[in-house]
């Protein structure tokens, strides 16, 4: 039996969508499943206006590590769309660098737009949800490494083990008003993230050698999890992660 999943009438707003990845995809599974989608950039806006001229939605450009543009982006959205129903948290930024090597600032701009700018993005969208009495969807877009330790990931998984924590404490808060908070938790996913890192010929065989699934994954496999959180199907799972790694975190290896 197919149990078709509808989203006609629901408005999302998608952040980290104008570059190849998870953003993308999901903006393009959401909008095939009925939504209209606002589709956030931050400097790819050739692409990111193809995009939503693809699936008939709204362009929105934003630097999500300014604290006031973060906390505006969903009240764009909803003035674009006429209401927001769905957020998909999904910018982030990938710093590579030990302890030692990561300055202040670097570790200040990582936090800002992986666990700062969920913090403003999701408050300023409960408050719509809320006033519209309607519940809603916010969904982050988090990593394995919200809790698998990763040398030279100092800065950017201390920011995805706080982004976990900070949609925890959201859906206990927001349960009541029929809001759910959740997460996914890519592993090795092909995105423009390690298109740099994919052009050494060792790469593919040394992440297949930690994926039991063995192959890596695709926005498409991380965006199916996001359709599905953000559809009625979940709409008793709050607070919680589904990791979508090929069962990279099973293995207890690194990504």
């Amino acid at each position: 039996m197919t149990v078709p999943i509808d989203l006609s009438g629901r408005r999302v707003l998608v952040t980290g969508a104008g570059t190849e990845g998870i953003g993308r995809a999901a903006a393009r599974m959401l909008a095939q499943a009925g939504a209209r989608v606002a589709v956030h950039h931050l400097a790819e806006a050739e692409a990111a206006t193809a995009l939503a001229e693809e699936l008939g939605g709204v362009v929105l450009q934003a630097d999500l590590a300014d604290a006031a543009a973060a906390a505006a982006l969903p009240h764009r959205a909803a003035e674009a769309l006429g209401g927001l129903d769905i957020l998909v948290g999904n910018a982030g930024l990938l710093l590579r660098k030990p302890l030692a090597e990561t300055t202040d600032e670097e570790f200040a701009r990582v936090h800002a737009i992986n666990l700062a700018a969920g913090f403003a993005l999701g408050r300023e969208a409960a408050g719509l949800m809320r006033a519209a009495g309607q519940g809603g969807r916010i969904i982050y877009t988090s990593s394995v490494n919200q809790w698998m330790p990763n040398p030279g990931l100092v800065a950017y998984g201390s920011a995805k083990g706080g982004l976990m924590q900070l949609a925890r404490q959201m859906a206990l808060e927001l349960a009541v008003d029929g809001i759910t908070v959740n997460l996914v938790a890519p592993g090795t996913i092909e995105t423009d993230f390690n298109r740099a890192a994919r052009a050494d010929p060792n790469w593919r065989v040394q992440k297949l050698a930690l994926i039991p699934a063995a192959r890596t994954g695709t926005p498409e496999d991380v965006a199916g999890a996001i359709l599905f959180l953000a559809s009625d199907l979940s709409a008793y799972v709050t607070g919680s992660t589904i990791t979508v790694d090929g069962g990279l975190s099973l293995m207890g290896m690194r990504p």
